[in-house]
């Protein structure tokens, strides 16, 4: 494996960020049955990573393996107006994914360095992430970098 690049997503990136967004999904709904996928994962995360790299309310980074030119991980996050808080705006962690092979070198560290670099650069004061509450390697991993809970969210079905 080549050197990893961390730079913000491309338009030419968004279908290669589309698969990684619906293995992420697909793991949520692995440790979750509260996050059932739909039918057609495929095509409304290629709708939704499109939307992403277009947009001017989130940050999306990526790692790519230069020696393949593929990319290898993606981080997404929403900046927020937190209109009755200061600091005000918040970056929302939404999707962080590492493919398999390329786990355990610090490459979600570094999308997350990267991540509230650009943030902090784009006026976001707070770094925050969600993630399903049963998946134990995310919560171990956030903690690992410094973060602590900030809400609680509570759901019940209809």
């Amino acid at each position: 494996m080549g050197s990893i690049v961390i730079r913000k997503a491309r338009e030419a990136d968004y279908e290669e960020i589309a698969v990684m967004i619906a293995r992420l999904k697909t793991l949520n709904e692995e440790l979750d049955p509260h996050f059932k996928v739909v039918d057609n994962l495929g095509e409304e995360a290629e709708k939704y990573a499109s939307r992403l790299v277009n947009s001017d309310k989130h940050i999306v980074l990526v790692a790519e393996d230069t020696s393949t030119s593929q990319l290898v991980g993606v981080i997404v996050a929403e900046l927020q107006d937190r209109i009755f808080y200061k600091p005000r705006i918040k970056a929302l962690i939404t999707d962080l994914y590492v493919k398999p092979r390329y786990r355990r070198r610090r490459l979600g560290t570094l999308l997350i360095e990267k991540l509230a670099e650009e943030a902090a650069r784009r006026g976001a004061g707070i770094l925050s992430a969600i993630y399903p509450s049963n998946n134990a390697i995310a919560e171990r991993f956030y903690e690992e970098h410094g973060f602590s809970k900030l809400q609680v969210e509570r759901f019940k079905k209809l």
